[in-house]
């Protein structure tokens, strides 16, 4: 037992440790667009961002559930798992175009409304779509390196992406624009698309066929997922989407640079999602399972508590971070931290449950966060960015007891086989 404390301590230790540095370049590159684009220019780039985002998620709808739960089990077997990993990228694939042809509009349109020409439009549009292709390739084919514990490459793969992007930036300094940012962030998805093609045909198999059994797999857990995955996705834009409708430019500007600062949170994230989460759904000790689950949540709470604290004692040192554009949010920076630790805390409980395949109840979400998002409507003022960030919080703190529960029914069935 205590040669597992000292593998896990170690390598946990390492991987933060590189996470710290991969999020500090990551931060970099994110305060160099803050304080060198205008609020309108980086607004345009937070839309383009914030729609890709959407995109890349409805791609998802419950195949990367999927791949945990399914690789959990044959990703000893380079020909088996190379034939789950084809037909979860052929299901990506499919639901992508799906959400290009909706969502790709209305990303046209919120870029008109907030004053880009139509062929600047049509440049960002045309960089949001080319990477979320990479994305689709790279967040399917990582599931390979995350798997096999394969630690290293996934260090790598993130230092390769933040130092690319943060040189990328920098190189073009003197021409940033929101165009820019996007190009730049699609060129480096692309150089990690590449690498990590050919990292995992050492681990299996890439030319093996669609399997029919993942096919009904997968697409049983997208049926049961998509509304909620829609859903969320309407719910993870809700900041953007009424700040764009009620306020102004300059708000989705402040939303975008406040939200820079509560990029830590991916840290915590990311040692979930690669180290975490994947012994979590190879493991078949109910025992271990409980406590691997005690350990995420006060490691979560821990982290999100200390961060709460940094901004709270030190707002002013933060906003000059972002430069004299954004000095004057001291209490939105506040909100804005303890919105993220919400909403991180509350994705950890959902990528617990999605890594089991304890989804049953997860059809409530959406008439629960919507019943208490018009409960909220009555009380903030969503034309400011305080009344923003607090109806985004509150709103999905109801998700997280239902997530509670599904964990609880998923233990108990565990606890009687």
């Amino acid at each position: 037992m205590s040669r597992s404390k000292g593998y896990w301590i170690k390598t946990l230790s390492k991987f933060v440790s590189v996470q710290l540095v991969v999020q500090a370049l990551g931060f970099g590159s994110g305060i160099l667009l803050v304080r060198t684009l205008s609020k309108e220019e980086y607004a345009l780039f937070i839309l383009a961002n914030s729609m890709q985002g959407m995109m890349n998620v409805l791609a998802d709808s419950g195949v990367s559930s999927a791949l945990s739960s399914i690789g959990g089990k044959v990703w000893q077997d380079p020909y088996r798992f190379g034939q789950l990993i084809n037909t979860a990228m052929q299901w990506r694939r499919y639901l992508a175009a799906i959400a290009v042809v909706i969502v790709t509009p209305i990303l046209f349109w919120m870029l008109i409304q907030n004053g880009a020409s139509v062929g600047y439009a049509i440049v960002i549009i045309a960089g949001v779509l080319i990477e979320l292709d990479f994305y689709l390739r790279i967040s399917v084919q990582s599931t390979v390196l995350r798997l096999n514990s394969q630690i290293d490459r996934i260090q790598w793969l993130d230092l390769l992406g933040a130092g690319s992007r943060v040189s990328l930036l920098g190189a073009s300094f003197l021409f940033l624009s929101a165009g820019v940012g996007v190009l730049t962030s699609t060129i480096t998805s692309g150089i990690q698309t590449l690498v990590l093609k050919r990292w995992i045909k050492s681990t299996i198999n890439p030319d093996a066929p669609i399997n029919k059994e993942d096919q009904r797999s997968i697409r049983k857990l997208v049926n049961s997922q998509l509304p909620s995955t829609i859903f969320f996705c309407l719910q993870g834009q809700s900041t953007i989407w009424l700040i764009s409708i009620f306020g102004s430019t300059q708000n989705i500007a402040e939303v975008g640079a406040l939200s820079r600062l509560s990029v830590l949170f991916t840290i915590i994230m990311s040692t979930m999602t690669s180290i975490v989460l994947p012994s979590f759904s190879r493991s078949q000790s109910f025992d271990l399972l409980v406590k691997r689950y005690w350990q995420i949540l006060v490691a979560c709470l821990i982290f999100s508590i200390s961060l709460v604290l940094v901004s709270l004692f030190f707002s002013g040192e933060l906003l000059w971070i972002l430069g004299s554009q954004y000095a004057n949010l001291k209490n939105e920076i506040i909100l804005i931290v303890i919105s993220s630790s919400v909403n991180s805390f509350a994705a950890i409980l959902w990528s617990i449950n999605s890594s089991r395949g304890w989804m049953n109840l997860a059809w409530l979400f959406p008439p629960v966060i919507i019943f208490s998002q018009i409960f909220l409507l009555f009380f903030l003022d969503i034309s400011s960015v305080q009344g923003v960030i607090l109806f985004n919080t509150f709103s999905i703190i109801p998700a997280s007891f239902i997530n509670f529960f599904m964990t609880y029914k998923g233990f108990k069935e565990l606890a009687e086989i």
